[in-house]
């Protein structure tokens, strides 16, 4: 009884505690408070051969937060939630997944993000990372690797006997997999916004990428995928009519340089991964993830767009404006854009980020992830794109010497058929134009499927927030119920 009590004592405590530093931070409900503690992870390069390359380490960080972690005195702790880092510095995922931090004090929880192999810091080879040689050990099944060393680390060396895996996107991917490949380290997974079923090509959507995000903005405002059709139609006029109309799109665009003919493919490029994007984080208020955007990004986009045809009656300038506010954010100051620096071409239409970590996703697009199908012009507001298995193929081997597998998902994480797995949870928000290709049924009584109607890109993990929709709250509400439940049964 005097252990209970004592037990219990601490997770008031941590509770009240965690109140009070999330009302000192901010007024926010979605503040983030600074990690406890950065360490680094001496990590194993190659888990999967018995040579020289093996025996070699490098450093992978770890952040954790246990202001909300439970001890007792007879020696028992709370679990480990853990965050399974993504394609992108570890501040990133630790500072837009306010969720763990919200119910953690419920569950008496240690919070840690590990960062992915080659994004962030966490580079194998310093600057020579991403030379062909080098990214030969980038893959996801390395990734799920390293994280099974560091949650092993934690359960052995702090006597955790439960784990938690949280992840968005493909880092959702990453919690699932967890759950799947080691059972005995991870106890549940929460996978958002994860197109496991899109990326073992099993996936039979009733729509595409490229259409739900016409249809994002045609919820705004019927007129904007018409806008947006037509500005393209412009800009492909005046790129056939040639030198002549050069200039014209140089100054619609604001580009920084004279836009020229080799250019013409990148500028759509673009000006689509702009909508796109804006489709994927159209979240309920102002946030700094993927860019600086305004709440709703998708209808101010569109109201940019109207305001600007009601001005000039030009489409050409209506979609210039609208993917401006993506690539300038709400407040930049941004004269003229430079859209090689701010848009890189890969493997994956829907972009690879920016940086050297885009040459990392691309790697990754080009050896184990099948992605989006191209747009059409006929369910969607874009320029119909030529792609397929045989030009990415092409366009990989000739970057990277390397083909893509299609089925290496499917064979290695059963990414097709769950129905020997068990607590896991698949988040979609049906704003998020990645819903297409995610688990939208459930599967099985221990293998769950929620769907947040005014959700965008993995919303439920973003902190609580006054403008979220009921949608996000009832999803948030259900998912710490099925942890709770999964937790007592394990």
């Amino acid at each position: 009884y005097n252990e209970y009590k004592s037990y219990l004592s601490t997770r008031i405590m941590a509770y009240f505690l965690s109140t009070i530093i999330l009302v000192l931070l901010s007024g926010s409900l979605a503040a983030i408070p600074e990690p406890t503690k950065k360490w680094i992870f001496n990590q194993t390069l190659d888990h999967f051969t018995y040579s020289e390359v093996s025996a070699q380490t490098f450093d992978q960080r770890v952040f954790e937060y246990d202001k909300f972690w439970s001890r007792s005195d007879d020696g028992s702790v709370g679990p480990l939630f853990v965050y399974t880092g993504n394609e992108g510095s570890i501040e990133d995922f630790y500072e837009n997944t306010g969720f763990m931090f919200d119910i953690a004090p419920k569950f008496g929880a240690l919070i840690v993000f590990i960062e992915h192999r080659y994004y962030g810091e966490s580079l194998p080879f310093g600057e020579d990372s991403f030379e062909p040689e080098s990214l030969r050990y980038l893959s996801s099944m390395q990734a799920t690797s390293d994280f099974a060393q560091v949650i092993n680390f934690y359960k052995t060396h702090y006597n955790i006997t439960q784990v938690v895996s949280f992840g968005g996107s493909y880092g959702g991917m990453l919690a699932a997999w967890m759950r799947i490949r080691y059972p005995q380290l991870v106890d549940i997974a929460l996978a958002a916004s994860s197109p496991l079923p899109m990326m073992a090509k099993t996936a039979k959507p009733e729509q595409t990428f490229f259409q739900i995000v016409t249809n994002d903005f045609e919820m705004s405002d019927e007129q904007c995928p018409t806008i947006v059709r037509n500005g393209f139609s412009t800009l492909y006029r005046l790129y056939d009519e040639g030198s002549s109309s050069f200039d014209q799109i140089t100054e619609t665009f604001k580009l920084c340089s004279a836009f020229n003919e080799s250019q013409f493919d990148h500028l759509v490029g673009w000006v689509r991964n702009a909508m796109l994007t804006m489709a994927m984080v159209d979240y309920p208020y102002s946030a700094e993830f993927l860019g600086s955007l305004p709440a709703w990004p998708v209808d101010a986009a569109c109201k940019i767009m109207l305001n600007e045809m009601t001005k000039s009656n030009d489409p050409m300038k209506a979609i210039a404006e609208a993917a401006g506010l993506f690539y300038n954010g709400t407040n930049g100051q941004k004269k003229c854009f430079k859209i090689y620096d701010e848009f890189i071409e890969c493997a994956d239409l829907t972009g690879c980020g920016t940086g050297v970590e885009a040459i990392a996703w691309d790697w990754q697009c080009c050896t184990e992830f099948q992605l989006a199908t191209p747009s059409n012009n006929v369910t969607d507001m874009f320029p119909p794109l030529e792609w397929n298995d045989e030009i990415v193929g092409k366009y990989c081997k000739e970057k990277y010497g390397v083909s893509p597998d299609p089925v290496r998902v499917s064979r290695e994480y059963w990414s097709a058929d769950f129905e020997t797995a068990s607590n896991i949870i698949f988040s979609n928000g049906l704003l998020d134009p990645w819903h297409a290709g995610g688990v939208l049924e459930d599967v099985n009584r221990r293998v769950k499927a929620i769907l947040i109607e005014d959700g965008a890109h993995h919303l439920d993990l973003r902190g609580r927030d006054k403008k979220d929709p009921e949608s996000v709250i009832t999803a948030r509400k259900q998912e710490v119920s099925l942890i709770r439940k999964w937790l007592k049964r394990n």
